[in-house]
């Protein structure tokens, strides 16, 4: 009798058992498929994305061009104010124009295959600073940047890694005296990490858990930007399987770090 009893309990409990791995199962099956719907969602929202930003372009370039024959070829017979709203409007396709290549430049981020190779960061980094330094002649900034900065990744996705970044610290150092940038590494349990340090404007480290976010922007409008060149960042370096992270305090400086595998 025990023993017809306790074959019994068994077969119950290999009932349950079954019931439990087929309600697992079919959990396990509405989680792929909802993964999936994102994923192809996400993708549709990033193909939009490039699409609504590539065809901004061509009428944005015929704005551009009639203002700049407004600007070069009737100023002198607008009144002031018609000059100043006409600089304003120039000032406007102007930032549109770069808001459009900055989120171009963010879909690219997902469309890129990456191609992964020994890439040198050094190298990299000078290029960056060599182009900056040639737009902004002007400017005196001390720049130190470590040698032998080699990581695994894409080429390409990784020198716009190094333009965003470099280009961020030469934006927030731009109302300091004595500017100074600087690339370099840390070791931190046979874990390389890669910095990028300014002594700039820096931020108030309340919101470094939003500054990667695409639209924030920590600054007024006394720093050009939109809010767009660090969530690319972020992007890039999640890409890579990698991590990024920021540290600073207001009015000084702030310094970026970043591991790749």
């Amino acid at each position: 009798m025990d023993r017809q009893r306790l074959l019994l309990e068994l077969e119950l409990h290999q009932t349950e058992l079954e019931l439990q791995n087929q309600e697992l199962q079919a959990a396990w099956e509405r989680a792929d498929e909802r993964a999936h719907s994102l994923e192809l969602a996400v993708k549709e929202l990033e193909s939009f994305s490039y699409a609504v930003s590539h065809d901004l372009r061509a009428p944005l370039r015929h704005i551009n061009g009639y203002l700049s024959i407004l600007a070069h070829d009737f100023v002198s017979y607008l009144p002031e104010e018609a000059q100043r709203l006409l600089e304003r409007s120039c000032r406007a396709t102007r930032d549109m124009s770069r808001l459009i290549d900055d989120l171009l430049d963010l879909a690219k981020v997902s469309r890129i295959k990456i191609k992964s190779r020994m890439v040198n960061l050094s190298s990299l980094a000078h290029a960056v600073i060599d182009r900056l330094t040639e737009g902004n002649s002007g400017r005196q900034v001390e720049v130190v940047i470590a040698e032998g900065l080699f990581v695994q990744g894409d080429p390409a996705l990784l020198g716009q890694l190094m333009w965003n970044l470099l280009e961020n610290a030469w934006k927030y150092t731009s109302t300091t005296e004595a500017a100074k940038i600087e690339v370099g590494r840390v070791i931190v349990d046979d874990k390389l990490i890669i910095f990028v340090k300014d002594n700039g404007v820096g931020f108030d480290s309340i919101y470094k858990d939003n500054l990667f976010d695409v639209f924030q922007r920590l600054h007024g409008r006394e720093f050009e930007g939109n809010g767009i060149g660090l969530a690319t960042v972020k992007h890039i370096i999640e890409r890579h399987q990698g991590r990024i992270w920021a540290e600073s305090e207001k009015g000084e400086g702030a310094i970026f770090f970043f591991t790749l595998p």
